[in-house]
């Protein structure tokens, strides 16, 4: 009866741990990676590295798991990061984002901690397609009122005097532009006695910001 006792107290406190994550076993790292349309993505942790390629679900979204090679042991730590580029001017680290892209950790996820403390290990990441800025220089604004609009994804950018009472010489719209998306600049509202036109105004996105769109004005015939 008393053996009976002490065995069942064991399997009771075996199910406890387990329940809370404890023990002595090893776990593997890994998670969900949502978004990736452009690949690979690699991570790094505890000297292995795993490069995920895009995947959809059976609904059709990108969405894809993996798992890093070798588990590790209850209590080790682990920190899982995009893989380093290098560094820059100033020492700070520079990631190696897939292509077209940029990925951060999933809210809720757990990139950092310690192997075990957890039953299961969610290191997941999402990631979105990068955006960058519009913009170019304007030439001969002389008049008040000139608006242009990005007509493809929306957005205004109002050119006017500063407090000294000089017109802008350049511009870049506040909305962004995501990778693959066309853009199309135009006037909306002619300034004052000026007539305006936009050259190089439509385009596709890539990786880098374009500031190649030219607005040229010129005053109207009196």
């Amino acid at each position: 009866m008393k053996k009976s006792i002490l065995a069942l107290c064991a399997l009771t406190l075996a199910a406890g741990l387990s329940a809370c994550g404890g023990g002595t076993s090893n776990y593997t790292i890994g998670g969900t990676v949502y978004g990736l349309e452009y690949g690979p993505l690699v991570l790094t942790t505890n000297g292995m590295e795993v490069a995920i390629e895009p995947a959809k679900d059976s609904k059709g979204n990108f969405v894809t798991t993996y798992a890093f090679p070798q588990q590790l042991e209850y209590g080790t730590a682990y920190n899982v990061v995009l893989k380093q580029a290098g560094t820059d001017a100033n020492g700070a680290i520079i990631y190696q984002y897939p292509p077209h892209q940029v990925c951060g950790v999933t809210a809720n996820s757990r990139t950092s901690d310690t192997a075990g403390r957890l039953a299961t290990i969610d290191a997941s990441y999402t990631c979105t397609l990068a955006s960058h800025a519009i913009g170019g220089t304007v030439n001969g604004l002389a008049g008040d009122g000139l608006v242009l609009t990005n007509g493809s994804t929306g957005g205004t950018v109002t050119l006017a005097k500063d407090t000294n009472g000089v017109y802008p010489t350049s511009f870049t719209f506040a909305s962004l532009v995501t990778y693959n998306q066309t853009f199309g600049v135009t006037v909306l509202t002619q300034p004052a006695g000026q007539t305006c036109t936009v050259a190089g105004g439509a385009g596709t996105m890539h990786d880098d910001p374009v500031s190649s769109i030219v607005v040229n004005c010129a005053n109207n015939p009196t």
